[in-house]
């Protein structure tokens, strides 16, 4: 999860600055610069903070809204942000947060803001200062806004993460009947599996759904012949002897150095050998194949079905 306050103390308001001895045409200047960023009106960072992280970013312009709002409470896209799940398909360029009021919804060039009678007390919690709509209300309102996929995601990190279960979902479900895209909210929660540990492994079984392949287990374990655990893979198809990776980047590099990489990549190896050798077939993709799912489907589908194929 990004380090909200950290963020927030990259904060510089107009008055800070012309406190520091900038004119108005100064500050002009600097933005014209990109030595400062102007989130909003009255609020900006160093330039730098275009190298921050996308959720990062996002962040920044959530604490300003927090300030020059006076405390609203964030939802949708902004929730899931501050919550740490994953942003994903989402929608970030403006902030989103929801109000009492008439239902509706407005927009501004930096803010989006649901009005809503369903809002109460218990739906609101508090992350590092800010307020936020619980995660379980959270889930369901990007099911009703968002894209499935994206939607999904989100569902799928906060029950692996333990931010919301299952039933939680279901009666935060109940209590949007009658919202606008409340059919297409449990369309998507129908998809949710809260063993996937990452969008890739999210988006990888929603692809199986959508091009007709048969279902797989989920973070499933192999044994040996003597009953040893050697692996536990991303998807297995126990009915036809195939094992399924999802090989996101950062398995093999996050953090790592080269020598590290080799050894990953090197045991990574030796486990698919191992599998092989107890007669499994393994299949890798990597986050470039999910951008064809139907290619990445068919590759599978001649795995599964040799003959067939």
């Amino acid at each position: 999860m990004t380090d909200i306050n950290g963020l927030r103390s990259r904060l510089l308001t107009t008055q800070q600055l012309l406190g520091r001895g900038l004119s108005s045409q100064a500050l002009s200047r600097s933005v014209e610069a990109r030595e400062l960023i102007r989130i909003r009106p009255g609020f900006y960072v160093e330039g730098d903070a275009r190298e921050l992280p996308r959720d990062a970013r996002h962040l920044l312009s959530v604490l300003a809204a927090d300030t020059a709002l006076g405390c609203p409470v964030f939802s949708h896209s902004s929730a899931a942000v501050i919550l740490g799940l994953p942003s994903w398909g989402l929608a970030l360029r403006r902030v989103v947060v929801s109000e009492d009021g008439a239902k509706g919804r407005t927009r501004t060039t930096n803010l989006t803001a649901h009005r809503t009678l369903r809002l109460r007390r218990d739906d609101v919690i508090s992350v590092d200062g800010l307020r936020v709509t619980k995660p379980a209300l959270t889930v369901v309102d990007l099911a009703t806004s968002a894209r499935r996929d994206a939607a999904v995601a989100v569902a799928d990190a906060a029950v692996n993460g333990g931010l919301v279960s299952v039933p939680a979902l279901e009666c935060a479900l109940e209590q949007a009947v009658g919202r606008m895209g409340i059919k297409k909210a449990r369309a998507a929660m129908v998809m949710v599996d809260g063993r996937s540990e990452s969008v890739a492994e999210t988006l990888s079984r929603l692809s199986f759904s959508d091009y007709g392949l048969p279902t797989p287990e989920t973070q499933a374990n192999i044994f040996d012949t003597h009953g040893n655990r050697i692996a536990r893979v991303d998807f297995f198809w126990r009915e036809y002897g195939v094992i399924g990776e999802c090989d996101g980047f950062g398995k093999y590099f996050d953090g790592a150095d080269s020598a590290e990489t080799r050894r990953r990549l090197a045991r990574e190896k030796d486990r698919d050998a191992e599998l092989m050798a107890l007669g499994y077939r393994v299949v890798h993709w990597r986050w470039a194949d999910l951008e064809q799912p139907w290619l990445l489907a068919e590759r599978i589908r001649r795995v599964l079905f040799p003959v067939a194929a």
